[in-house]
């Protein structure tokens, strides 16, 4: 396999979105609370295909802001 179909086989298989159940999982916490987040503005969220999601980039920023807070 050559490295550029490696990269595109990577870039492919790297998650984009996460969905409240799985940010459950993630933070232990449960989803109604994920849900609470969202409305509350810390989480920012989009709808797709009917679902919310929360993209890798927010939630690395989330993360971030969580660590600058202490």
């Amino acid at each position: 396999m050559t490295a550029g179909i490696q990269r595109q086989k990577t870039a492919l298989t790297t998650k984009q979105y996460y969905r409240v159940g799985e940010l459950a999982v993630r933070f232990d916490i449960s989803p109604q609370t994920v849900y609470r987040m969202i409305d509350l503005g810390e989480l920012k969220a989009v709808h797709l295909r009917g679902c919310l999601r929360v993209s890798t980039e927010e939630l690395r920023r989330y993360e971030k802001r969580r660590q600058a807070e202490g």
